[in-house]
């Protein structure tokens, strides 16, 4: 079986496929919790992405290349922060991701396999589930609260069906 591979799409697509998951983990990490989950699930999202290099998929051990983490970091970056210096405002981010998720999800049905569309999707869905259950919303010194808000369940739910 042939697999959607970096080779089989053009510079342009193979960005947006690579730099979704890094927006994906930004998007549902500004969607809701304190400054100090912010950094808990910063992490988990890195994590989830590094670990796609274990992935049966070319296509996703190829976004888990670390020469591709850097340059989607990089590439996001740019998406991310506003010419001016700053941080876009959360309610801005999930829509971003939510386009940039249909833009991909165009890419896949064009060139790739419904197997690879799968694998791909259930990529991304998983590093948006791992940064949203990095840190507990709600809770006071790591007690009580949810594993998942409602914010990240919404924001996870709209990235899910814009890769459908």
């Amino acid at each position: 079986m042939n697999f959607l591979t970096q080779a089989s799409l053009s510079p342009d697509e193979w960005a947006a496929l690579r730099n979704l998951p890094h927006l994906v983990a930004i998007a549902v990490s500004a969607s809701a919790g304190s400054p100090i989950d912010l950094l808990f699930e910063q992490a988990a999202g890195r994590a989830a992405i590094a670990n796609g290099i274990n992935n049966e998929h070319p296509l996703v051990r190829a976004i888990a290349d670390r020469r591709e983490i850097e340059a989607a970091r990089v590439a996001v970056k740019r998406i991310v922060i506003e010419p001016q210096g700053m941080h876009r405002p959360p309610e801005e981010l999930l829509p971003l991701a939510t386009e940039a998720a249909r833009h991909v999800a165009d890419v896949l049905r064009l060139h790739g396999s419904e197997l690879d569309r799968y694998a791909y999707r259930d990529f991304v869905l998983g590093v948006a589930r791992r940064v949203a259950e990095a840190a507990r919303e709600g809770d006071f010194l790591g007690l009580g609260g949810r594993l998942v808000s409602d914010a990240e369940r919404a924001a996870i739910s709209a990235l899910a069906e814009a890769l459908a």
